[in-house]
């Protein structure tokens, strides 16, 4: 009997947990991160905010559960995406055409306001940030992917590692994405983004240095 009572608690925990991150995740992507409060989100869920810091340290806590959700899915989708290419594809264009999906994905499902407030937790450290800055994400292994293939094929010569290399694309994206966290709205993420990942390319693509030395 005993037993039971317990397992009905940890359900209703879980539905209480999964109400509140519900409701935070509309309101985060209603209005800007700073302006949701802790209350806003317990009227919302119909709960305490004792009930709201049983389940979460803090807002920042909430909202790493969040991202770590969003991170999960969107490395998951841009594997698939990338696998649905055709092998016959140019490396360059498959980097570019990755490229233009991530950037997709994060507007259509972070949103300026969420990546603001991921840059404001990972510059303050109030909590950890792995799952989005490590170097284990699998964002990397798809560049590196891409690049080795690249160099296999020939189609790109460098001194550098193709793990190196994933870095110092990964490391563009992010710098990217800063840009456009700070212009928004005034900033064409996607153009951008082609436009400087495209110059990133040419510094290693065979066709293009080939083309450099013969002028």
């Amino acid at each position: 009997m005993e037993k039971r009572k317990n397992n009905r608690t940890k359900e209703q925990g879980a539905e209480t947990k999964k109400q509140i991150y519900a409701c935070a995740e509309k309101l985060f992507r209603a209005d800007d991160y700073q302006n949701v409060s802790v209350e806003a989100i317990t009227n919302m869920a119909g709960v305490t905010k004792g009930t709201f810091y049983v389940h979460f340290e803090s807002k920042d806590a909430l909202l790493l559960e969040l991202m770590m959700a969003y991170v999960k899915r969107m490395d998951m989708q841009y594997n698939s995406f990338f696998e649905g290419l055709p092998d016959e594809m140019a490396s360059a264009d498959v980097i570019l055409t990755v490229v233009d999906k991530i950037i997709e994905l994060m507007t259509d499902q972070l949103g300026c306001q969420n990546m603001r407030a991921v840059y404001r937790m990972q510059l303050s450290s109030t909590v950890k940030m792995e799952v989005v800055k490590g170097y284990g994400r699998k964002m990397y292994k798809i560049f590196q992917e891409i690049l080795e293939r690249g160099v296999q094929r020939q189609e790109f010569i460098t001194k550098l590692s193709p793990e190196v290399l994933a870095r110092h694309f990964v490391m563009a994206i992010r710098g990217l994405t800063y840009e456009w966290c700070i212009r928004y709205p005034d900033f064409d993420f996607k153009q951008e983004a082609s436009m400087h990942i495209g110059l990133l390319l040419d510094g290693i693509r065979v066709d293009k240095i080939y083309n450099l030395v013969i002028k």
